[in-house]
């Protein structure tokens, strides 16, 4: 099993679990090397790599950044970048302002179906990045769903009373804007989008030709022929590749840190920037 992990979330986004004690998860699971890539914030970043060092895991920055393609959401991986750059932190405002006036349109939209909207919207008063998970959550705790998924199959996801559509940045801006605070760009979990294989392909090829880095090819719950898939993808465009589990709740065994296949070895791993003197380590 691989012992890199450069995605995953915390409770500084829509992750169930603080910074350091995602770490504890990662020390049990044998990781060496991580970054913190909550939703458009950094808020974590100084607790993670303060946690880490303490076990002596190296964690480097990291952010997953929402951007919009044909339409479509989509999510950039920042990796390595300085927290403190202008350019992550007007993409953190930006972001941040956007979910916020969304949050406030979702539950608009779930009052009018019949949904406690208002309520669910207090459940997130404290919560600075308010995410479409942040709602499924608090429409179970409000008896209106059994389980998160329940809530998304009902209210929150797309065709859904409580889905709204947001003007994102593009993934052009949303690269330069890594690029600028000297990080590097991961296209997230690729297989993930409803797209055709052109459509994939095309989103693939736009984004290294705006800078783009590394592709996600090995991610939490990728079957083999889906890793194959996307390392397809990744060499076609002349891409580094990345892995991480994308957990944000440990329970979820498929996204859990420790679970991922290894990085198969016709791609680069992006990491060899980060790993000194190699461009592998040997269990990745």
């Amino acid at each position: 099993m691989a012992s890199i992990d450069l995605h995953m979330h915390s409770t500084h986004s829509d992750g169930v679990l603080a910074p350091d004690a995602l770490v504890g998860i990662l020390q049990a699971a044998g990781i060496r090397l991580c970054a913190l890539t909550d939703h458009d914030t950094v808020a974590g970043t100084a607790a993670m790599r303060a946690a880490a060092e303490r076990v002596g895991i190296t964690a480097i920055s990291g952010i997953e950044l929402s951007a919009e393609w044909s339409g479509r959401s989509i999510h950039i991986v920042g990796l390595g970048f300085d927290p403190d750059a202008l350019a992550i932190t007007s993409a953190v405002a930006t972001r941040t302002a956007l979910r916020q006036s969304r949050a406030v349109t979702i539950a608009e939209r779930l009052e009018h179906a019949g949904a406690p909207g208002r309520a669910a919207l207090e459940h997130l008063a404290d919560v600075p990045i308010p995410t479409r998970t942040h709602f499924a959550r608090a429409l179970v705790t409000l008896g209106v769903a059994s389980d998160a998924a329940s809530a998304f199959n009902r209210w929150l996801a797309k065709g859904k009373p409580g889905h709204v559509s947001t003007p994102w940045p593009s993934v052009e801006s949303t690269v330069a804007q890594i690029v600028a605070a000297g990080g590097t760009a991961v296209l997230a979990h690729p297989l993930r989008y409803m797209l055709s294989s052109g459509q994939r392909r095309s989103l693939v090829r736009e984004f290294a030709a705006a800078g783009g880095r590394a592709l996600e090819v090995v991610t939490g719950g990728l079957a083999a022929h889906q890793i194959e898939t996307a390392t397809g993808l990744c060499l076609r465009a002349g891409l580094e590749g990345s892995i991480g589990s994308d957990c944000h709740d440990p329970a979820l065994r498929w996204h859990r840190p420790g679970h991922l296949a290894t990085l198969p070895a016709s791609v680069t791993p992006v990491w060899h920037r980060w790993v000194e003197g190699r461009t592998r380590t040997p269990e990745a």
